[in-house]
């Protein structure tokens, strides 16, 4: 055979393991990035971008090795905002709020997400007290904005509760969650303390929570 010919086909053998190889790493690239989206979408809020509970989850158990806060915000009277100037009025809140969270969680490197509804939550890691109790204030500023049918304001609530190392990321939440409610009564932003318990006559939402769970 020509070794013309011969050294043809070589080459083109040659081209075209290399072209295989090329495409193959392209689409192992492309494969590659589109698991990082779908994991980033597994763990976020599709409407607020923050953290969903997945996600919430996974940052609580990365700071297992330390003590952090953990501090459950609430909107005030949020049906009312859906109900009164419509669900893209109310989704505007949520949004808003989430990037004021995320905000937040990104000055004190921490993280914030979503329980759901309009339920949030923020993760202070290497925090203290004082300075949770400080972010609550921020996190709770009322929400300020329009829409089609007028002017929508909007309060939050808060309550935060200390979480060492071994508490469990259910504990913690349920401690917030119990300092929620008495924040909603005082109308201030309240602390969790050893012994305290839900109150015994129940706020609005607890009521409306047990509502929805019962039926």
């Amino acid at each position: 055979m020509d070794m013309t010919v011969v050294s043809g086909l070589v080459a083109a053998a040659f081209a075209g393991a290399l072209g295989g190889r090329l495409s193959t790493a392209t689409t192992m690239r492309r494969l590659r990035q589109q698991n990082i989206v779908l994991a980033d979408q597994v763990r976020h809020d599709g409407l607020t971008g923050v953290l969903n509970r997945v996600g919430l989850e996974q940052a609580y158990a990365a700071t297992n090795a330390h003590g952090r806060f953990l501090m459950v915000v609430d909107l005030d009277a949020f049906k009312s905002v859906n109900d009164d100037h419509g669900h893209p009025a109310g989704d505007a809140v949520l949004t808003t709020l989430g990037t004021r969270l995320a905000e937040l969680a990104s000055r004190h490197h921490g993280w914030a997400g979503r329980l759901g509804g309009d339920e949030f939550v923020l993760i202070l890691p290497g925090s203290t007290a004082a300075v949770a109790q400080q972010v609550a204030m921020h996190a709770t500023a009322p929400i300020i904005t329009t829409s089609r049918s007028g002017s929508v304001h909007v309060r939050a609530s808060a309550g935060i509760a200390y979480a060492a190392a071994t508490t469990s990321w259910s504990s913690a939440v349920a401690d917030a969650d119990i300092a929620l409610y008495h924040a909603k009564q005082r109308g201030d932003v309240t602390l969790f303390v050893a012994g305290m318990t839900y109150p015994q006559r129940p706020s609005p939402r607890r009521r409306a929570r047990d509502a929805r769970t019962t039926n």
